[in-house]
């Protein structure tokens, strides 16, 4: 089993930080506000429209390839059919009109990221409402893919991860090994809840990345360093059963379930995580890495991630307790979440984030 220090190491850029902590930078990409979202929306928020012969184009993914990607949702083995698919849906999401905006606005933001001492990337779908796992049209697949695709031959180094959503955790594993991303973010892999796009249904969800994981590993030539699953616990948004309303449910489920990262958010987005919460988290992990490092003689104990929140108003409280933050729309334009990145709102994060 891997150590707290080896989970920690592994979040980090470098070894020489003055902190623990690590600062994952959201790299969101409106393709849902495209697709999906009312005109007038999207106006506001000055997208791109699809025309008709991207319309057409989806017409054609979804004739070509939607029966597979939506009766045949990612499951052990089938990842490697399902890449080849990618590579083809990639190759067509080239030709709509708005890529080159998408492409741009990812590639731009990432080198502000990375200018001001950012030490990992998520790239994410965004912006509600969204379509659901298996009901994903093929075309936010393939945008997705190509540019992960991107992102990664500009930045062979770096550590990215990605997130698709809604709760499409197996996509966002299966591109993460095609795309060589270093982790993803898991919304449904514990219990069942309600969200405005319908249920987290969990059956079996986190077992079924794990195999889908080993699977692929046992299929390199060389070793590799798969994906990490980092796993929400009481995810935002998401409405839980009365019993699922106490922190310590979830918590008990970390060693039981194995869980690789531990993400705590607060109630929407941008909401900050109560201190508390932070607390209880915490001392549910020591817990685990003493239990297990008497047991074992080595302890295990995945990194506590925040999710949501982070700003400069807190940064010494989420700095005293978690491993990663996860930061999205307090560096976003006016601090709203489906806004381009404001590099000075990033400027002035960075500056305290490395003077705490």
């Amino acid at each position: 089993m891997l150590s707290h220090k080896n989970l920690v190491q592994e979040n980090r850029m470098t070894e020489n930080k003055p902190h623990l902590c690590d600062f994952i930078g959201m790299l969101h990409v409106p393709v849902n506000t495209i697709w999906s979202s009312p005109p007038s929306w999207r106006e506001v928020l000055e997208l791109p429209a699809a025309n008709e012969a991207d319309w057409l184009g989806l017409d054609a993914l979804e004739k070509d390839f939607g029966d597979y990607f939506h009766n045949n949702p990612f499951t052990v083995g089938q990842y490697l059919t399902i890449s080849e698919l990618v590579a083809e849906t990639e190759e067509r999401a080239r030709r709509f009109s708005f890529f080159p905006f998408l492409l741009d606005r990812v590639l731009v933001e990432a080198e502000i990221y990375f200018r001001h001492g950012t030490d990992a990337l998520m790239l994410e779908n965004v912006a509600a409402p969204y379509f659901v796992r298996e009901n994903q049209p093929v075309a936010i697949i393939a945008v997705m893919s190509l540019l992960a695709k991107r992102l990664r031959e500009k930045y062979p180094g770096e550590r990215l991860g990605i997130q698709i959503l809604a709760f499409s955790d197996d996509l966002a594993l299966g591109l993460a090994f095609r795309h060589g991303f270093k982790f993803i973010r898991s919304e449904s892999a514990l219990f069942t809840g309600l969200r405005p796009e319908g249920p987290t249904s969990n059956h079996g969800n986190l077992a079924g990345l794990y195999a889908m994981r080993n699977r692929w590993l046992a299929s390199q030539a060389k070793p590799q360093k798969a994906p990490r699953i980092y796993v929400d616990l009481q995810k935002k948004h998401t409405i839980f059963d009365n019993a699922l309303e106490s922190l310590d449910t979830w918590l008990d489920n970390i060693l039981f379930q194995k869980l690789e990262g531990v993400v705590i958010t607060g109630d929407i987005t941008g909401c900050p995580v109560a201190e508390q919460d932070l607390v209880q988290t915490r001392k549910a992990i020591q817990r685990i890495t003493d239990n297990t490092q008497k047991l074992f003689g080595t302890s295990y104990a995945p990194p506590l991630i925040i999710g949501s929140g982070v700003s400069v108003d807190n940064i010494d409280i989420c700095k005293k307790y978690a491993d990663s933050v996860i930061v999205g729309s307090s560096l976003k334009r006016g601090g709203y979440w489906e806004c381009e990145l404001d590099e000075e709102r990033l400027k002035n994060f960075t500056e305290l984030w490395h003077a705490v």
